[in-house]
């Protein structure tokens, strides 16, 4: 979380204060009309390509940069673990007592198959289905942010053709000439600045928690599945924390190539 806010806040700020250190006034960078143009005609593209789930889903998944849906790897091993305990001891029926508790629907779907009995090889392809598709339609959403960026510097470009415009048919008018000329470099810099410090990063920092996800829940289904084997809970944990362990390695690999 606080990597992301340090981020595109050091990027902001460096081009602003390169801005002062060049003499520039800040309020010259403020243009409402550039601004109209370049975020309106930004999403009015990206709402045109999306669908309304995929779009609600987009906005919905902003939430992930100040809040991760990831919590720590201990947390959900532990209580892999602890069932993987109860069940060896006591079997698989017991854990139908711990149910009802159980909020991630993965994980109650998953337990639910091991106190049904079900085969260990249909749990592990029936969830890694769920997954896959959670993860294509998260994938979806998150390129929406993704095409938002490559649409503002084009609409930017369309700003400033527009103010240009205003330009040329205001010769004799020195206040709509400042004004032309000011639209037409800020919504080029808005365009540029939108895409490149705002929705590109969004896009690559929730495909790396998308990544992370599809991580987890591999592991837990892996978890599940030893569960279903009846598995000794000793070497459940060591399985697990072996493959986190691994699983940690790519996803700072993928963090520095996103």
């Amino acid at each position: 979380m606080y990597m992301t806010i340090i981020g595109l806040g050091l990027a902001l700020g460096a081009v602003l204060l390169s801005q002062v250190m060049e003499g520039a006034s800040l309020q010259a960078m403020y243009q409402p009309t550039a601004l109209l143009i370049v975020s309106g005609g930004t999403m009015g593209a990206v709402i045109a390509q999306s669908s309304a789930k995929d779009f609600w889903q987009a906005v919905q998944m902003l939430k992930w940069l100040i809040v991760p849906p990831i919590s720590g790897r201990t947390d959900y091993l532990n209580e892999i673990v602890k069932w993987s305990q109860i069940a060896h001891r006591d079997g698989s029926l017991k854990l139908d007592e711990l149910i009802s508790a159980i909020e991630d629907p993965m994980l109650k779907s998953g337990v639910e198959m091991i106190v049904d009995r079900y085969e260990p090889d249909y749990i592990r392809d029936t969830l890694l289905m769920d997954v896959r598709i959670r993860d294509a339609r998260l994938k979806g959403a998150a390129k929406m942010w993704e095409a938002a960026g490559g649409y503002a510097p084009t609409i930017g470009i369309l700003g400033s053709v527009l103010g240009l415009l205003q330009v040329m048919g205001s010769f004799q008018d020195p206040a709509k000439l400042t004004a032309g000329v000011a639209v037409s470099f800020v919504a080029t810099v808005y365009g540029l600045a939108f895409a490149n410090l705002l929705f590109l990063p969004i896009a690559a920092r929730l495909r790396s928690i998308i990544f992370e996800l599809t991580l987890r829940d591999e592991l837990r289904i892996e978890g599940l599945t030893m569960i279903a084997l009846n598995k000794q809970t000793r070497l459940v944990e060591r399985t697990l924390n072996a493959i986190a362990g691994k699983a940690e390695n790519v996803v700072q690999l993928k963090r520095r190539t996103v």
